[in-house]
């Protein structure tokens, strides 16, 4: 049987026809070959409406600058001090960026080559420099234009103009993420750069979970004179924080811009596969899969029990007990030992304190005598696009759900399927994946029928 089916391709503009051709091998029994369509890779939503993040955004674009506020601190009237921002497409859809620029003869913003255009997950530095005319606190807007938008706010500036002979290093500090309970310290260092001596009245943090240490006031500084002191976050709860340290001399003040992000402490377990097909087996053979579990949260996490369900399968590392630092992981080996023909499903239960406090591993495989055992040969034509593999999805129904059948995508153009039963439908789709593990649409859909034992 010879089935042609269309697919548009979502990427591009390009019109590259793939085809699938899909084979069922048994000792005796072949099916026709079918051809299909693969769809090229591209990113899977081409338009969407994700908001302007938590600086403010561009309507409708998915576009994060940060750090916004962008704080430079205290910096001398006739110098300058310039900071990293970040420009980061957190939508779904790519963008362009045309222009960015700040208001305020104060700031200026460097190291765009316009236009860029942005797909999502990626992003690009760029240089902001603040150059005080005048003993005041300046601000300014960050403004951007996306696409065919005009300008609109995306962030903001600000920064203090100071005559003082008085400066600290570094002029910001950005903490980063910081667990709740579990502060982090970075040093600072005042130096009176002038030639007389300034009198320190009062130093003053705000800010929540912001402090400092090490500094005495009052004080005097001789010129040339520095002192060293520490600057803490120590975030009472979640969600992004900013701050200043403010030091009061008789003339004017210094400060020292702070900013933070406070995250939950908590383990969180992911497994490098959710569910473990062994295909068809023949009785008395004795297949293993792995899967690795991760710590990926900011805390421990410990595994309290991994339990078995399914007489055909064997745990042959249980770990017991285990403790899982952050970024830490562990191999559960599970083997597969069919002792009758047929379908022997199977679960795997990981309890721990992690958010996700129970973890659960779908075991499937088919028993089958010698000389009974089926597959299903897939193979398509390579995509014309730069792509670094391919998954395949199967489904016992015609239009899905679909379940991915090889965990890592292969860079071959053909797959054997032998997780199949006799007399059963099976409904076949393929993507493809690039560099930036960006995943194509389902191409068209190949079906075929197990022959009967």
């Amino acid at each position: 049987m010879r089935v042609h089916m269309k697919h548009n391709p979502i990427l591009e503009g390009t019109d590259t026809r793939d085809s699938l051709r899909v084979v069922t091998k048994r000792t005796t029994t072949a099916i026709a070959i079918l051809p299909l369509l693969l769809a090229i890779w591209g990113p899977l939503v081409t338009s969407g409406c994700v908001g302007g993040g938590k600086s403010g955004g561009v309507r409708n674009i998915g576009m994060d600058v940060t750090p916004s506020p962008l704080d430079f601190g205290t910096v001398t009237v006739g110098s300058s001090s310039s900071q990293t921002m970040t420009v980061s497409n957190i939508g779904v859809a790519e963008f362009t960026l045309t222009k960015i620029s700040a208001s305020g003869p104060e700031f200026t913003i460097s190291g765009l080559s316009a236009p860029a255009t942005l797909a999502p997950g990626q992003s690009i530095n760029l240089t902001v420099v603040f150059k005080p005319t005048s003993a005041a606190q300046e601000s300014g807007k960050i403004l951007a234009a996306i696409n065919t938008q005009g300008l609109q706010k995306v962030g903001s500036l600000k920064g203090m103009g100071s005559t003082s002979s008085l400066s600290i290093t570094p002029s910001v500090i950005g903490f980063g993420n910081v667990s709740v309970g579990g502060p982090i310290s970075q040093p600072l260092r005042l130096t009176n750069s002038g030639s007389a001596s300034v009198a320190i009245a009062s130093a003053i943090a705000s800010g929540s979970g912001f402090s400092f240490s090490g500094l005495t006031t009052p004080q005097t500084l001789t010129p040339g004179e520095s002192v060293n002191f520490t600057a803490e976050f120590n975030p009472k709860s979640a969600g992004a924080q900013t701050g200043t340290i403010s030091i009061e001399t008789a003339g004017a003040s210094v400060d020292v811009g702070l900013n933070g992000v406070g995250v939950s402490s908590a383990g969180q377990l992911v497994a490098s596969a959710t569910s473990l097909s062994f295909g068809s087996v023949i009785i008395g053979s004795t297949p293993s899969q792995q899967v690795t579990l991760t710590n990926t949260g900011n805390t421990s996490a410990d595994i309290s029990s991994v339990s078995l369900i399914g007489s055909s399968y064997i745990l042959s590392d249980t770990m017991g007990k285990a403790v899982l630092a952050p970024n830490q992981s562990a191999n559960l080996i599970v083997e597969f030992a069919p002792k009758t023909a047929g379908n022997l499903p199977g679960t795997v239960t990981i309890s721990s304190n992690a958010t996700n406090s129970q973890l659960v591993i779908q075991l499937s495989g088919v028993g089958a005598q010698k000389g009974q055992q089926q597959s299903v040969a897939l193979n398509w034509d390579r995509s014309v696009s730069q792509v670094v593999g391919y998954f395949v999805y199967r489904s016992s129904q015609p239009s899905g759900p679909y379940a991915k059948l090889n965990p890592q995508a292969s860079p071959e153009n053909s797959y054997t399927d032998s997780s199949i039963v006799s007399g059963q439908t099976y409904f076949y789709v393929v993507t493809s994946v690039n560099s930036e593990n960006i995943e194509s649409a389902y191409s068209g859909q190949a079906s075929v029928t197990v022959p009967g034992s």
